[in-house]
């Protein structure tokens, strides 16, 4: 199954509903003016790391950065209007939810995301301490090294997905309590 891939297509319509310069998006990603040329133009594809800075950057999921044509979804009609204010926080929106939360199964998954958090901070401690080892005894391979990085890079944004996730059903929930 091919899947297309509609990344150059969404990083020039985002640079550009945002009225950013290629010199401007380069600076904020800190990369070469020349590097989002290619990739605008399908020269280069961006590494793991980059594509989840782009991600964060123009608060979008990575999935839909790479393989939904963004200024045709109708999912962003005006993608970079700040919300009015009102008491929430960034990137927050207030939720009318439908019915009651599953207390059960939303303290399961807040409990999941924290063993989660935990194993990846075990996880990269043990990596780091590795790594120190590994340029003690002068071991130069760093391949595997960067893959790591992009691992615990996209794990990372995977669990801050999950904790926002959380916030916004917590706060979901409060209200119901009111």
């Amino acid at each position: 199954m091919d899947l297309i891939s509609y990344l150059s297509k969404n990083l020039k319509f985002l640079r550009k509903s945002r009225q950013w310069s290629q010199e401007e998006l380069a600076r904020r990603l800190g990369i070469k003016r020349s590097n989002i040329a290619a990739y605008e133009s399908k020269n280069v594809e961006p590494r793991l790391s980059l594509l989840l800075s782009m991600a964060k950057l123009f608060n979008v999921d990575m999935a839909e950065l790479i393989h939904t044509d963004i200024s045709s979804s109708g999912k962003i009609q005006q993608p970079f209007e700040l919300p009015p204010s009102g008491g929430e926080d960034k990137g927050e929106k207030a939720i009318q939810w439908p019915g009651r939360i599953d207390e059960e199964a939303l303290e399961e998954f807040v409990e999941r995301s924290a063993s989660i958090r935990k194993m990846l901070e075990g996880f990269k401690i043990f990596y780091q301490f590795k790594k120190e080892r590994q340029e003690q005894e002068g071991a130069q391979n760093g391949a595997p090294g960067i893959d790591i990085d992009n691992f615990l890079n996209l794990i990372e944004h995977m669990l801050s997905l999950n904790e926002a996730v959380i916030k916004v059903l917590e706060n979901a929930r409060s209200g119901q309590k009111t």
